[in-house]
């Protein structure tokens, strides 16, 4: 989880990473949800998880105390009885590629999609890594993914230059070619690949696993180019504008509600909309500085939505739940592709308790 959502994205202050649960237990089952309540607690039970895997983090606030006989020290209690870890993965997948707000996006079919309020950015390393010659595609497919080796909007970027390699196995050594106390020349390539900093230890064993040597030669190299930027919310386009009363239908079949609220004095259509999923309130000026003729988030306080918003601009507030509930069988595919690619034998399951008021 922390190689696809790394938990230092997260913002400052925020709960991310296993929250309850010894990290050596063993998981078999995973069950995911926006957040932990009685049912989808109860649920895990029924359903053999061993871990809690949730958007929204139960333990977000300081404890003073563990009491069953109140609604938070009831959950606690009913996970670490039921042998269930809880893990959770918040901002830093608000924030992450193909996360929260990437999927909103998708979902709206949005084009031209760019960050709303960039939080950072990732560092990048060259990778340069010596490989004999015939073994570079299995290792530039053992290294390249949806992060490694992307320049832009190109993904699979890597540079391969021809050369010579020496070496001399020593007593103990197993050499792919030669033998030990002799020394071996070996026609090699270069190859060279981008890898964000967050990634590395991912990359390195990914390397390790491909490569045909024993151990394979490697350099890191720190860069100063700007690193692929991530943040909070999405903006972008639809070529041909859409109606605003289209737009609201098709808000409210998309996040499966009855109603929208609605701040502002919209414009007739819309062809630039920006969207931050949860408690999105703060960033609606930003998104009208930016030229969105409509924002959509989870939640808006009072106070955010002021009057006085210009004539053709609107908010429309979704609710937080179903602004992110959408969301939770697409990580739990991602979570299964991810899985399977790492060789864990670990199923995933989306909670089906989940309702806006299970927490009731």
């Amino acid at each position: 989880m922390d190689a696809h959502w790394p938990f230092s994205w997260a913002v400052a202050g925020d709960r991310v990473g296993l929250l309850v649960g010894h990290p050596e237990a063993r998981v078999e089952v995973v069950l995911v949800a926006l957040e932990v309540s009685s049912p989808v607690v109860a649920e895990a039970q029924d359903r053999g998880a061993q871990l809690l895997l949730t958007h929204h983090p139960l333990l977000y606030q300081p404890l003073s105390g563990v009491r069953e006989d109140r609604p938070l020290g009831g959950l606690l209690a009913a996970l670490i009885r039921g042998g269930i870890a809880h893990g959770a993965c918040h901002t830093n997948l608000d924030v992450a590629p193909e996360g929260v707000n990437d999927y909103l996006a998708r979902l709206l079919e949005l084009e031209e999609v760019e960050i709303l309020e960039e939080t950072g950015r990732d560092e990048w390393y060259k990778l340069t890594v010596f490989v004999p010659v015939g073994y570079e595609d299995r290792v530039r497919r053992a290294l390249t993914d949806d992060r490694v080796g992307v320049i832009g909007r190109y993904s699979h970027c890597t540079f391969a230059s021809r050369g010579q390699g020496t070496y001399l196995p020593l007593e103990g050594a197993r050499p792919f070619r030669g033998q030990v106390a002799a020394l071996s020349r070996a026609a090699e390539s270069r190859l060279e690949v981008l890898v964000p900093g967050s990634r590395l230890p991912e990359a390195a064993a990914c390397l390790q696993a491909a490569h045909p040597y024993e151990e394979p030669a490697y350099d890191l190299y720190p860069l100063k180019n700007p690193g692929s930027p991530r943040g909070l919310g999405r903006m972008g386009n639809w070529p041909k504008p859409r109606p605003f009363a289209r737009v609201v239908s098709r808000v409210k079949e998309l996040f499966g509600i009855k109603q929208v609220r609605i701040w502002g004095r919209p414009p007739p259509k819309v062809g630039r909309l920006a969207l931050c999923s949860g408690s999105g309130g703060d960033l609606i000026a930003l998104a009208r500085e930016k030229g969105a003729q409509v924002y959509l988030t989870g939640e808006v306080r009072h106070h955010q939505a002021t009057p006085g918003h210009p004539e053709g601009f609107a908010v429309l507030e979704v609710g937080h739940f179903a602004s992110e509930v959408v969301f939770i069988p697409e990580w739990a595919r991602q979570l299964r592709r991810h899985f399977d690619d790492a060789g864990l034998k670990v199923r995933v399951e989306v909670a089906r308790e989940e309702t806006p008021f299970c927490y009731q």
